[in-house]
């Protein structure tokens, strides 16, 4: 019966999170109300390619506390959340749904459909020393 009740309640988790358009992302973004988004990718994912304004929190250092979220004035202002097609981004909400109140999105499509549409990214060079 335990083994039943984890996946349930993450597949009811994840069912509740609402999502955001990619559109609606990039206005927002574009705009002075830019909402807070984590990309819980991988490093070499993310410093490859990135939602403007994202933040790098690798979906499975959630759970253990070991990321600060990103800031907000509002603690009524959604978290988007995404990875590359939408896996991670379903881990990463059922871990968030343990550490905060803030109402959690998913970006529609993830990184896969922001990318296919051609809308603007950003990239991290890494130096090696």
């Amino acid at each position: 019966m335990r083994m039943v009740v984890g996946p349930v309640l993450l597949l009811l988790l994840v069912g509740c999170a609402k999502h955001i358009s990619r559109p609606e992302l990039l206005s927002q973004i574009r705009s002075e109300a830019r909402p807070s988004i984590v990309d819980v990718r991988s490093r070499g994912e993310f410093e490859a390619s990135h939602v403007p304004g994202a933040v790098h929190i690798p979906f499975y250092s959630l759970l253990g506390g070991e990321e600060d979220l990103p800031g907000a004035a509002d603690e009524s202002e959604p978290i988007v959340v995404y990875c590359e097609h939408g896996p991670r981004a379903g881990i990463a909400r059922a871990q968030l749904w343990f550490i905060t109140d803030r109402p959690i999105r998913f970006l529609e499509g993830h990184m896969t459909a922001w990318k296919e549409d051609g809308l603007p990214t950003e990239t991290l060079e890494t130096t090696i020393e």
